[in-house]
């Protein structure tokens, strides 16, 4: 059976079927008009927050941008958390290896198995994408209190999005 809902002005809410028999009109009280509000409220709260966690970038605050125009500015070994987004809850344990060469391997420690990947690197606009077997990540090079911080979102094919702050290991 399918269903339709339309608003005639604000006096009658009219529910119609594809069966001609049935239509059923309710109308408005002070205390529907309430709980119209409510839900209008709660649904619009819920899609603004949608759009700002899924729209915004997750990057450090305050934290300048080092544009990447060559990948021996990253070449190296990093290590850090990573957060699922968008709730930001600790994730696992990354290990990522770049080479200069334009290549990268990591190693993601969920505490109950693991997760390998290696792939291909490009550099365009300062930042650096690369791609693997498990999904595509963003790489941004940041400066945070003297420190360079490598800052990688990635969004994996099993639909999960990932943020990832790393510093390099000596």
């Amino acid at each position: 059976m399918e269903f339709s809902v339309e608003l005639y002005s604000s006096i009658h809410l009219f529910i119609t079927s594809a069966d001609p028999r049935i239509v059923k009109t309710i109308e408005e009280t002070p205390e529907m008009e309430g709980l119209m509000g409510a839900w209008t409220f709660l649904v619009l709260g819920w899609l603004a927050t949608t759009i700002f966690a899924c729209g915004g970038s997750q990057t450090l605050l305050g934290a300048p941008r080092v544009p990447i125009s060559s990948l021996e500015q990253i070449a190296g070994k990093w290590e850090g958390l990573s957060k699922r987004m968008p709730d930001m809850r600790d994730h696992a344990w990354v290990i990522l290896i770049i080479s200069e060469k334009g290549h990268f391997n990591f190693v993601s420690n969920r505490g109950t198995d693991l997760l390998l990947g290696t792939g291909p690197l490009r550099i365009s606009d300062g930042r650096v994408f690369g791609e693997s077997s498990a999904g595509s990540g963003t790489f941004t090079l940041h400066e945070k209190d003297g420190h360079l911080v490598l800052v990688v979102e990635a969004a994996l094919k099993d639909g999960y999005h990932y943020y990832l702050e790393t510093t390099a290991v000596k």
